[in-house]
């Protein structure tokens, strides 16, 4: 009897070693399947290199140390990385349906990235295409990825970039992804230095993948059809000394093949006098500027013409700007763009409400001349309404003003006979006390209170 129970509890040994062998043998084929079938989606000229790979629970994902990754002049490397879900028969052998990867670190021509960890998922990995078998290029696509504390380099600008935990949404050509990054930096040693922070960023409806091949190429970027939105917390912007702080930056944007229509503010607006064309503000007894900012404007592409809604400034302790019109033969999509300055006024409405800067602009002239505030004061205005002057034109309401500017507002309409550039205007109004004529010839009218 115990030897008859010797022989099957050996019998049951035997067949249970036969069995983690099967079970390890068919562990390895289903890795050597995972691992060729990760290869094809490499496309053939791409490569990739692993110390060790085993397979992942119940066969359903394989694990690597040791990771290299190449494509043309691009390496990946990650200390560990796992694939799950590789593409079933049927399906495009080039998506991937989970990555992920501890101490992921990627190089290029266009700059460097280090990531702690990093998850992708739904990847379509991507291929140049093989005329011999007719295989069109594949760009890398992305549906869904996670990464903390991500460290990098951009070559085009020269610049490190930073951010505590980054999401992205819907990445690849043409796509209008989203993008969530907290703590996030942009610094550049370069002349001019500067360094940007932000609490937190969110990019929604925007092609992050042109945007991407914009800075590695450095062409221009194509903005789509759709919705925009950026949103912006405790942004900084610092050189050698502050620049600039906004407590929160919210804008959106709906663009169509006729026109974009944007809504954009800035509370919380803090400007240094680093910043240019605002050197002065120490002069008139300013540390910085301090306001907000709200703009609504709309772009007709086939009319090339910008409308302003409202482009309104407020500041406490200096005033509130507020202005809206309609320029023509501009290419710029926003007032507050580059290509502003260039702009064709064809009707401008301007309301200036002091809170301040008036008087301490005079006191700051009065002082740079040696003469007290009020003789400077009776002095443009003997100069701007000489006795017997029209009251009602432009120089004698800017006289009447001067007397009271904390009575009301100042309001200023602009109506050339023709469009004439933003910077003709400015310069047809800098010569109005030697020139008034300049009034009539761009269609000026100033009332005071």
């Amino acid at each position: 009897m115990k030897k008859k129970v010797l022989v099957t509890i050996g019998s049951v040994a035997a067949v249970a070693c036969l069995g983690w062998l099967a079970a390890r043998h068919a562990e390895h084929v289903m890795l050597d399947k995972s691992i060729d079938s990760f290869r094809q989606t490499l496309g053939p000229d791409a490569s990739f290199t692993y110390q060790k790979a085993w397979p992942g629970l119940l066969g359903r994902s394989v694990k690597f140390t040791g990771l290299v990754f190449r494509q043309g002049p691009e390496t990946i490397t990650a200390d560990d990385a796992e694939i799950s879900k590789i593409a079933a028969a049927g399906e495009d052998a080039r998506r991937i349906g989970r990555l992920t990867f501890r101490n992921f670190q990627l190089a290029d021509p266009a700059g460097s990235l280090h990531l702690d960890t990093l998850a992708l998922d739904d990847v379509t990995m991507p291929t140049k295409a093989d005329e011999q078998h007719g295989t069109p290029a594949q760009a890398l696509e992305i549906r869904h990825a996670e990464a903390g504390n991500l460290h990098g380099f951009v070559s085009s600008l020269q610049s490190d970039l930073s951010a505590r935990s980054l999401i992205v949404d819907d990445y690849g050509p043409n796509e209008a992804s989203r993008l969530e990054a907290h703590e996030a930096g942009l610094s550049t040693d370069v002349a001019p230095q500067r360094h940007i922070k932000a609490a937190s960023i969110i990019l929604d409806g925007l092609d992050l993948a042109g945007l991407y091949a914009s800075l590695s190429s450095g062409t221009p970027y194509t903005q789509h059809n759709g919705t925009r939105d950026i949103q912006i917390e405790k942004l900084s912007i610092d050189g050698t000394t502050p620049l600039l702080r906004v407590g929160a930056l919210h804008s959106h944007a709906t663009r169509t093949d006729a026109n974009e229509k944007e809504v954009s503010s800035l509370q919380g607006l803090e400007l240094w006098p680093d910043v240019p064309n605002l050197s002065m503000l120490p002069a008139l007894g300013y540390d910085r500027f301090r306001g907000s900012l709200v703009l609504n404007d709309t772009h007709d592409f086939k009319a090339s013409k910008l409308h302003v809604e409202e482009f309104s400034l407020d500041a406490p302790g200096m005033g509130r700007l507020h202005l809206d019109g309609d320029f023509s033969q501009t290419s710029t999509t926003t007032l507050l763009s580059a290509g502003a300055a260039d702009m064709q006024v064809q009707s401008l409405n301007i309301t200036y409400t002091d809170h301040g800067l008036v008087p301490r602009a005079l006191g700051a002239a009065a002082k740079a001349r040696g003469v007290k505030p009020e003789e400077l004061s009776a002095a443009l205005q003997a100069q701007l309404a000489p006795q017997g002057s029209d009251p009602k034109a432009v120089m004698p309401q800017i006289a009447t003003y001067l007397r009271q500017p904390g009575k009301g507002p100042l309001t200023i309409t602009i109506r050339p006979p023709q469009p004439l550039p933003v910077m003709a205007i400015a310069a047809a109004m800098s010569m109005l006390t030697t020139t008034p004529q300049m009034a009539q010839q761009i269609g000026l009218s100033i009332k005071a209170p």
